[in-house]
Order: C-alpha cells, then sequence, then structure tokens
C-alpha cells in the first residue's frame, strides 16, 4: 500500500507519546524532542540525507514496543536502574522496526537505544560495540527524560551541560557527549520546548510516500491495538478481536485480500483514540458525569484525527474512526445518517458491538453467539445497525462462538432510585437515563439498556 509513511509514523509516534506520559511519566512531545535532538547531533556530524531521514523516524519511534515496557511493569524510563531491565523492550522495538523500509541503514539503533557506554546498559554492550545511531538516540532519550526539555530555562541548561560532562564515560562515550554538547544549545532547546517541536519537526522530516506491505502495516497497526487493549484491562484485547473478525468477513464477503487485510488495520486501529483519553475516565469505578461521557464519546473523533491526513489512509481511517455512528444519525462522533455510511463503516460498527458482546472482561463472561445477535438484532429493529450485515456476521461466526451466557455482577448498588441495566456487562445506572448515555464500561449505547 502506498501511503505517507512520515505522517503514519508521526501519528503513531503521537499516540505513544500520551500512553507514555500517562503510564511512564515521560513528558508531553518526548519522541518529537527525541526524533529532533537525534537529527540535530546526526546533521552535525555529517551523516547523508538519507541516514539522517531514517535516524529521525527511529527516533521517533524509539519506543514503538511500548507494550514490553507495560508488561515488565516498569514505572521508569532513561539512565535509571530500570533501564538495565530494558533488553526485551529494545529487542521487540528492533523486530518492528526491521520491518520498516528505510530502516535498514540504521540497523541496531532501536535495539541498543538503552545502551550505556560502559557496558551496564539493558543488552550489556559498551559504545564500541554499538552503532552511533544507537547512542545518538540513547542520549536524546535520556537528557529529555532526566530534565524534562518540556519546560527550559537557563538553570536547567547550565545543570544539563554539567550532567552530561560528568556522565561521559559511563553513561556517553566521549564522541557522543562532545556531540551532544557542540550541536545542541540553549536556543534549541528553548525552541523545542513546550509545543515547539511540532513545526521544527515538521521542518526536519519531509513528507514521503512510500510503498509498504500490507502485512508490514497490518504488523505495525496489531502492536498498537495491542497499546490500546493494554491501556485499559476493561478492554484487553477488543481491537485485535475486531480486526480478526473484520479479514474473516471480508473473506466471506468475497473481497479481494488486499480489501481484507485493509479491515483488519481498520479493525486494529478504530479505538487507538483512547490512546488519547485518560485511564481515570476510562477506567473509573464509578459513574460518569455528563463531561466524562463526551470525553468518552472523543476517543472517535480521536481516532480521526490521528489518522485522516495520512494519504493513502482514507477508506481505512472512514472505517475505524465511524465506528459508533448509527444509522438513525445517533451516533458518534459526527452523528451521520445511513445514506452517508457504506458497507464497510456499517461492518465495523456491528463488529465493534459483537466482539464487546461474545468477549470476556475482568468485570463480565463473554455472551454467547446468539444472545450477541439478539441484542444486534434489537438494535437492527430500531433503525440503528445494518440488520443485512447482522444476518451475515451469525452465518459466518454461528459455528465459532460457544460462551455459554454467565451472570455479570453488578458494579453499583441499587437502592430505591430509578435503574438501569446493560445487558453486555451488567453496568447500572441510577436515576434518570441521558439520551446520549453510552456505557462506561463496554461503551453500548442507551437503547440496549433494560430498566431494572
Amino acid at each position: 500500500m502506498k501511503i505517507e509513511v512520515t505522517k503514519f509514523l508521526n501519528s503513531l509516534s503521537l499516540a505513544l507519546d500520551y500512553v507514555e506520559g500517562e503510564i511512564i511519566k515521560t513528558s508531553v512531545n518526548h519522541a518529537k524532542r527525541v526524533a529532533i535532538l537525534a537529527n540535530k547531533m546526526g546533521s552535525f556530524v555529517g551523516m547523508d540525507e538519507n541516514v539522517l531521514f531514517a535516524l529521525t523516524q527511529a527516533a521517533a519511534l524509539h519506543d514503538c514496543a511500548l507494550s514490553e515496557y507495560l508488561d515488565d511493569e516498569l514505572a521508569e524510563i532513561g539512565y535509571e536502574p530500570d533501564e538495565l531491565n530494558m533488553a526485551s523492550h529494545c529487542i521487540a522495538g528492533e523486530e518492528m522496526c526491521l520491518k520498516l523500509p528505510f530502516y535498514e541503514t540504521v540497523k541496531g539503533t532501536v535495539l541498543y537505544h538503552h545502551e550505556r557506554a560502559n557496558g551496564t546498559g539493558a543488552l550489556g554492550k559498551t559504545s564500541k560495540e554499538v552503532p552511533f545511531t544507537a547512542q545518538l538516540v540513547h542520549m536524546a532519550d535520556v537528557v529529555d527524560c532526566h530534565f524534562v526539555l518540556y519546560t527550559l530555562n537557563q538553570e536547567t541548561y547550565e545543570n544539563l551541560v554539567q550532567w552530561v560532562k560528568e556522565q561521559t564515560g559511563s553513561l556517553f562515550s566521549k564522541e557522543c557527549a562532545n556531540t551532544f554538547l557542540n550541536a545542541i544549545d540553549y536556543e534549541l532547546l528553548s525552541t523545542i520546548s513546550g509545543d515547539g517541536c511540532n513545526e521544527v519537526l515538521k521542518e526536519l522530516i519531509p513528507d514521503i510516500t512510500m510503498d509498504i506491505p500490507t502485512d508490514i502495516l497490518k504488523k505495525m497497526s496489531s502492536l498498537f491495538s495491542e497499546i490500546t487493549d493494554y491501556k485499559s484491562h476493561f478492554t484487553w484485547r477488543h481491537s485485535l478481536g475486531i480486526a480478526e473478525k473484520a479479514q474473516v468477513m471480508g473473506k466471506f464477503y468475497g473481497y479481494s485480500d488486499e480489501l481484507c487485510d485493509k479491515l483488519y488495520i481498520a479493525g486494529a486501529l478504530h479505538d487507538i483514540g483512547k490512546l488519547l483519553i485518560s485511564n481515570d475516565i476510562l477506567e473509573k469505578p464509578g459513574k460518569l458525569t455528563t463531561d466524562e461521557y463526551h470525553k468518552i464519546q472523543n476517543h472517535a473523533i480521536g481516532t480521526w484525527n490521528l489518522l485522516h491526513e495520512i494519504g493513502g489512509l482514507e477508506e481505512i481511517t472512514r472505517w475505524a474512526a465511524l465506528h459508533h455512528e448509527k444509522l438513525d444519525g445517533s451516533g458518534y462522533p459526527f452523528g451521520l445518517k445511513a445514506d452517508s455510511l457504506g458497507k464497510n463503516e456499517r461492518l465495523l460498527a456491528c463488529l465493534d458491538i459483537y466482539q464487546a458482546l461474545v468477549e470476556e472482561r475482568p468485570y463480565k463472561a463473554g455472551l454467547s453467539h446468539q444472545e450477541a445477535i439478539d441484542i444486534l438484532h434489537k438494535m437492527g429493529n430500531e433503525g440503528q445497525l445494518d440488520d443485512g450485515i447482522i444476518n451475515d456476521i451469525d452465518k459466518c461466526f454461528i459455528a465459532t462462538n460457544v460462551h455459554s451466557k454467565k451472570s455479570a455482577e453488578p458494579l453499583e448498588s441499587i437502592h430505591d432510585k430509578e435503574a438501569w441495566k446493560c445487558p453486555v456487562c451488567g453496568y447500572i445506572y441510577e436515576g434518570e437515563l441521558p439520551q446520549d448515555f453510552i456505557c462506561p464500561r463496554c461503551e453500548q449505547p442507551r437503547s440496549i439498556f433494560k430498566k431494572i
């Protein structure tokens, strides 16, 4: 597939930044600053233009294997002792980057970006054993984490310079430290503080369209679906489940292999906007406020915003971002109606709900295939979903789901107020149910709630 690879990678880098900032406490725009610093240092030493491009992109994606952070339950990155435990993170990131067509020229950059000059890093390599590009990314990563370059003043800069000198020979090689001290000055760091890095990075990295093999895009999309699902344990493996089912449905319809792969990618990326939503809201144990409901809904427009400017992903963006639209116009983020929703947008909308119904979650057992289909048909009869597609899902998956129904434990107690229960996850809402209500646990619409 031919896509604007720079914009695609930048969007994924931006999404990573949000998650890192929330979970491992890096500052906003961390990946962009690492990319800029690596670029400036690479330029200072006279790197070839193609190598410089590859280095900058690798730096922006240096934490692409973020799920390895999460699996290891690491709390910090940078020069702290946790850097010693990052071998799996580095290996996984390298495997991903090796799939990218430009990465060969800077091979090893991500693999060794947590190595220390004295050989006490993640993989025990000294600076003499790792590519200089990896040293530059390590330098940029550590400095940004340690000194929080999102905000900067003269005193911080002077402390930074002194610290780099002190760490020369242990954290950083002499060559790398000297490159940093000569290429990076206070003026540059001031320019890229706050959101200033956005314009700087645009100037440094041209928009490039590349023909990326579909299997590589699928692998990259799967990586981000895993991060999306891991971010909230309520929806573990939800995105991958939809991706797999979307591809199966494509084959059911007789679509080409490429179109089936596109459906997989759309399913994998459909909830990427959740990376922009705070876990305090995604996993709030109590009743959400009106403002919090709206923020939950913003994940769909978040997916749109992350993807819609990427040339080559136009179809995928629509299928992914419009998965909460309804045929009667009651959905979001745009309130589109049937005449504006194509078959594959409708398919993703149905699969999103079907997957939520049949999958097991920490607070509920999965429903059986037939129970899920019955709920979908209820929504179809109410004019929200495409009944023809629901019938197709029924035919396609009737033999693939054998969950037996188990009652979910209520997540809130019932008092003497009017109460409504979600049949998907058992969530109970007390009081009058708002017209624009969505379930905070499984994102199902108001229409399927039952009064109890």
